[in-house]
């Protein structure tokens, strides 16, 4: 028998670099197809990952039922009001924002979702959810060239426009408290209160 004396260790470092798996709206489409996502499952394709949604909690459902008591006003001849639906901003990023203003189109949108030239204006209401709502939604709207999009901060209890996207961002960002008033580019005279979607 032959004892060994303690043998000379060395640490070894390796880097690795983990890839992640990204999907195609195809792809995701196909999942959705094969039964992969339940009927409860809130998910959302941003930038190639399958994002669970936050639950809806009662203030941000009241926000939206009182944002689609507003625009429910403006005639379906110019506008189609979508809510929580799907738009397509690219190959790889699927949203459902909480509510969308876009071009009626004769066959209600039933061959396609909607695509960024065919969104007037594009509505997030955010509470737990803000910072990702603005560091990676927003931008994601911005270089897809969407023309206008809201940001309903609830925690901070204000609303965030962005209008006129570019490759650098959107050039105008202006912040609305209570007490003031709204307009969508695409609708000028029609006037929102900031008090009356916050409550």
């Amino acid at each position: 028998m032959v004892t060994l004396g303690k043998l000379p260790t060395k640490r070894i470092v390796m880097s690795v670099k983990m890839q992640r798996r990204l999907f195609t709206v195809q792809e995701y489409h196909l999942m959705n197809d094969a039964g992969i996502f339940g009927e409860d499952d809130r998910v959302e394709l941003i930038e190639g990952e399958i994002i669970q949604m936050a639950a809806i909690n009662t203030r941000h459902a009241t926000c939206v039922r009182r944002l689609i008591r507003q625009f429910r006003q403006l005639p379906e001849e110019s506008a189609f009001l979508d809510v929580q639906n799907p738009i397509q901003l690219n190959e790889r990023t699927e949203p459902q924002p909480d509510v969308v203003l876009q071009q009626p189109r004769a066959d209600y949108y039933e061959t396609a979702h909607p695509i960024p030239s065919e969104v007037l204006l594009l509505v997030e209401v955010s509470d737990r959810t803000v910072d990702f709502d603005r560091d990676v939604k927003v931008p994601n709207y911005t270089s897809s060239g969407i023309q206008e999009v809201w940001l309903w901060d609830l925690e901070a209890n204000c609303l965030e426009v962005y209008r006129n996207p570019t490759a650098n961002g959107y050039i105008s960002v202006q912040k609305f408290e209570r007490r003031e008033t709204v307009s969508p580019l695409a609708f000028p005279d029609f006037v929102l209160s900031i008090d009356g979607i916050l409550g």
